[in-house]
């Protein structure tokens, strides 16, 4: 990082690591010593806000920039991010998020992605940050302000997404969050489409349990907390229609077959019209916004990605639509249940990041 050495501190979290992780920490530790590199064992994984929590217990800095180990901040965020803070008007700023693009490119799941983030980033947060609102965090990548992380009571273990829930509780407790574009980190994503796809499921089931369980905090006092009341809004309706797009979808199937056993042709391809018109209208209206995002975000240059644009557009939109539907009951259960949510399995990592630590692996031997 290009930020002074004694003005920053290191700590890793080793949350109940099964591979290689703790001996290559012990190696890097021995490398740069104690003082520069502090490592926090936790011997059986307990979710990543407990270790959040613990490293906040050992942190001596006012500020916290939380970063994913298969992630990897630009070499100026550490002065970036604290540009933010300390100009004028930023007391009350209690945290900021920073602009995630994808590290490995690998394969066609990996590619297409780099649409999505540009969407998120380009248009989602933007939009959000005009009526002074933020619907999550990057968990990835993202500085906090240490008093603000201590007023809210630490990041919540029990939260599937502790990035929504943080977001959420500092907004309702008055701290300002905010999305910086120019901070840009380069994260690790999924590379098959099993991964992927859990990956979601995750991402939605905290979205979910954010939704259900924080919303009353801000309709307690809907004038005070008026910039979360239009995210608690789009949030509710993308669930709704992502249901109804599945009813929608079976209602679909259900009538296609009917019109085949019936050998009503007619209606058969009339509908398989409709279906093609709607789903081009869809790709028209994706495009728009994956061109407009890529323009705000970085002046067109993603647009090279653009080719991977149908397969986004119609899986990702799919997949997105199918985890509500199938995470919405489970989430539901599990908070009448009150059971902890917070305990997950890392995904696997990509080509590029395993063999970058095989290689910090041999340079320590």
């Amino acid at each position: 990082m290009n930020y002074p050495t004694n003005q920053y501190e290191v700590i890793v979290v080793n949350d109940g690591s099964t591979d290689q992780t703790g001996a290559i920490l012990n190696r890097l530790q021995t490398r740069y010593g104690e003082k520069r590199l502090r490592v926090i064992t936790i011997i059986n994984n307990r979710g990543k806000a407990a270790g959040f929590n613990i490293a906040l217990g050992f942190s001596k800095g006012q500020f916290l920039l939380s970063n994913d180990a298969d992630s990897k901040p630009e070499v100026d965020a550490l002065w970036k991010y604290m540009h933010y803070f300390e100009r004028e008007g930023g007391d009350r700023l209690g945290a900021i998020t920073g602009n995630m693009l994808l590290i490995n490119k690998t394969s066609l799941v990996a590619e297409a992605q780099q649409n999505e983030l540009n969407s998120i980033i380009g248009l989602i947060k933007r939009s959000q940050l005009s009526y002074g609102g933020l619907f999550a965090f990057s968990g990835a990548n993202t500085m906090y302000r240490k008093a603000a992380v201590l007023d809210v009571g630490g990041w919540q273990a029990e939260q599937p997404t502790e990035d929504i829930a943080i977001s959420w509780d500092m907004q309702v407790y008055g701290w300002q969050a905010y999305f910086a574009p120019h901070i840009r980190f380069f994260m690790d994503v999924p590379e098959t489409l099993p991964e992927f796809v859990k990956q979601r499921r995750r991402w939605t089931a905290g979205g979910i349990h954010v939704l259900l369980t924080k919303s009353m905090d801000v309709f307690r006092h809907p004038i005070k907390h008026l910039a979360m009341v239009p995210i608690i809004v789009d949030y509710s309706l993308s669930v709704i229609w992502s249901l109804f797009f599945w009813l929608s979808m079976i209602a679909f199937v259900g009538v296609q077959v009917l019109c085949l056993v019936q050998g009503d042709w007619s209606r058969l391809i009339t509908n398989f019209c409709f279906a093609a018109i709607f789903i081009s209208i869809e790709i028209v209206v994706g495009l728009i916004q994956l061109i407009m995002a890529s323009y705000f975000n970085d002046r067109g240059r993603s647009l090279k990605y653009i080719a991977f644009a149908p397969w986004y557009i119609l899986i990702y939109w799919m997949v997105n639509t199918f985890t509500v539907a199938v995470e919405i009951g489970p989430t539901i259960i599990q908070i009448l249940k009150g059971e902890d949510a917070g305990v997950w399995k890392s995904p696997k990592r990509s080509v590029e990041v395993v063999a970058k630590t095989k290689e910090e692996g041999n340079q320590d031997d």
